[in-house]
């Protein structure tokens, strides 16, 4: 059982409650918050298996009420293409030298910001080929740095639906892409019982975060979701980059 007045857990705790309210209000984003602070005080593997099974936990109130609105279609598309894209992504990951590809990964999500800050949008529901082609950058991004989230933000927010079923959607598709990496990480051995059990009492933080950022969600204006969507892009690509 971890200690739960030590530092490391407390720090963890608050961190998961924060992590929770971005990613109730905005769908994505939690990953970019837990997953440096998490690796820092219990160590990358431990780090990114709680991350991993927090991003679960904190869903798990929110999916009921979106669900009516998932485009499962669409969501299908993007799973199949990402677990394609994630041995890919492995595959550079040994044969390729970190730094630059960090720079890489953080030229090209800031490049996606700057297009959509333009006003570009795509004309019309995007085609089976421009799904297929995020669904495999992100599983490629998430296999070379475990960096899902970029491709299939700009995706929806490049597209003319309301922030309402982008939400939704980003919701839904981060739940299965997580459990997905879950099941690898546990067919390695890297989820052993400390990990669980510190994921089991680390849930409540971050599900009352996700719970509080579920209800701000309807205050906010569609403007105030984009620009806060934009600026947790700019964070990855700035986080790929120190970390």
């Amino acid at each position: 059982m971890p200690d739960l007045l030590a530092p490391p857990f407390l720090i963890c705790a608050v961190v998961a409650c924060i992590a929770g309210m971005v990613r109730g209000f905005a769908g994505f984003g939690a990953a970019m918050i837990m997953t440096p602070i998490f690796s820092a005080l219990y160590g990358p593997a431990v780090g990114v298996a709680l991350c991993l099974m927090l991003e679960i936990a904190v869903a798990l109130p929110v999916v009921p009420g979106v669900v009516r609105l998932v485009d499962w279609h669409r969501i299908g598309l993007l799973l199949v293409a990402a677990v394609l894209g994630v041995p890919v992504g492995n595959l550079v990951l040994t044969q390729v030298a970190a730094e630059p590809m960090r720079w890489a990964i953080s030229a090209i999500v800031l490049g996606a910001v700057a297009l959509l800050a333009s006003g570009w949008r795509f004309a019309g529901r995007p085609r089976p080929a421009t799904t297929l082609a995020a669904g495999i950058t992100s599983g490629f991004l998430n296999g070379l740095a475990g960096m899902a989230g970029p491709p299939i933000a700009f995706y929806y927010l490049a597209g003319d639906e309301s922030v309402t079923r982008v939400r939704a959607n980003l919701t839904t598709y981060f739940v299965f892409v997580d459990l997905v990496a879950i099941a690898a990480f546990v067919a390695r051995d890297l989820v052993d019982r400390d990990t669980l059990v510190l994921g089991l009492f680390l849930a409540p933080a971050v599900m009352l975060g996700g719970v509080l950022g579920a209800r701000l969600f309807p205050l906010a204006s569609e403007g105030f979701y984009r620009r806060l969507a934009l600026a947790l892009l700019v964070g990855v690509a700035i986080g790929a980059l120190i970390l």
